[in-house]
């Protein structure tokens, strides 16, 4: 199962590094952002060597460690695109957003937490490289909100889990009732 969901990372990463990748672009010949091509094809082909590497891993099996892995990288690319971009105001930052809920509701509340937990560290970093004008309270509320997200879709994805198991358990007692009627009764 950990398989399978690792290889669908990889397909919907190979779709949002192509989006971002054509975004960057866009709003570089528009001079909206001011982020060298060298940079921009750094990160590209950052995220397609990870990729590769990641789907090589996969071909032969889904080590426990790989997802930890894969989010860290996913988010410090994320966090090197957000500091070239503008720091605190790129417009990329939302992207943080699309691994935190994709993360999370494959996971769990665990993930949840070690997503918020690795873009508290990455995104200070970025902050600390390009200190935002004016105070921090804007960044606070950024940072408090992202929180608020991971312990949402965390909890959202521990209630469907929850239920998932419900239901699982509601099969096989029907199932197995089933069976136990279709069983020929002996005779008296």
């Amino acid at each position: 199962m950990e398989q399978q969901i690792e290889r669908s990372k990889v397909v919907v990463r190979w779709i949002v590094a192509a989006t971002l990748f054509s975004a960057v672009t866009y709003l570089k010949r528009a001079g909206s952002v001011a982020i060298p091509w060298s940079t921009v094809l750094g990160l590209t082909a950052a995220v397609a060597v990870l990729n590769l590497v990641y789907w090589n891993i996969l071909r032969r099996s889904a080590p426990r460690w790989l997802k930890y892995v894969t989010t860290a990288t996913d988010l410090a690319l994320i966090s090197l695109l957000v500091l070239f971009t503008g720091g605190s105001g790129s417009v990329f930052y939302v992207a943080y957003f699309v691994v935190l809920v994709s993360n999370s509701i494959r996971y769990g509340m665990g993930m949840a937490l070690y997503v918020a937990t690795i873009y508290n560290l990455t995104y200070v970093a970025v902050l600390a490289l390009v200190p935002p004008a004016g105070d921090l309270t804007t960044e606070a509320v950024k940072v408090l909100a992202f929180w608020g997200v991971a312990l949402y879709a965390g909890y959202l994805a521990m209630r469907f889990q929850r239920y998932a198991r419900i239901l699982e358990s509601y099969e096989e007692t029907i199932a197995r009732l089933r069976a136990e009627l279709l069983e020929p009764k002996p005779a008296k």
